[in-house]
């Protein structure tokens, strides 16, 4: 038996054309839903309220700074008492502004429902499709 697509190249290819459309089709009503979803909005007002919040986002750069200095010793576990407690206390002040922690819950919660959405993607094709995206899938 010969390999069918050396019997009928641009039948085929017209398939694979005609296949890749759909999933481009079914992958932007997804993404529809996604974005028309209460969660990503609620999101969307989060970060647009953060990114105007210039304490809020002080603070943000305060935890962050201090977190990059400490990356090493946090990694190696060699953080000490002071530099934790450093750490904790630019964080509880950094959720202490109501943007911040607003955002961190609609972010919490968006992920909840991709996370769920990921759940039946993977129960329709049966593989783990998120951890085959990580990693490159089949191709990469």
């Amino acid at each position: 038996m010969l390999y069918p697509a050396t019997q009928d190249p641009a039948g085929v290819m017209a398939a694979t054309r005609a296949a890749e459309a759909e999933v481009l089709m079914a992958a932007e009503t997804f993404g529809s839903a996604l974005r028309a979803s209460p969660e990503f909005a609620a999101l969307l007002r989060a970060a647009k309220a953060l990114e105007v919040d210039a304490g809020a986002n002080a603070a943000i750069e305060a935890f962050v700074r201090r977190q990059a200095e400490l990356r090493m010793q946090t990694m190696f576990g060699t953080l000490g008492d002071a530099e934790r407690a450093d750490l904790e206390r630019l964080q509880a002040a950094m959720l202490a502004y109501a943007t911040v922690a607003a955002y961190v819950t609609a972010q919490t919660s968006f992920q909840a429902v991709c996370v769920e959405t990921a759940g039946v993607i993977n129960g329709l094709i049966e593989i783990d499709f998120a951890a085959n995206s990580r990693s490159g899938g089949c191709c990469g």
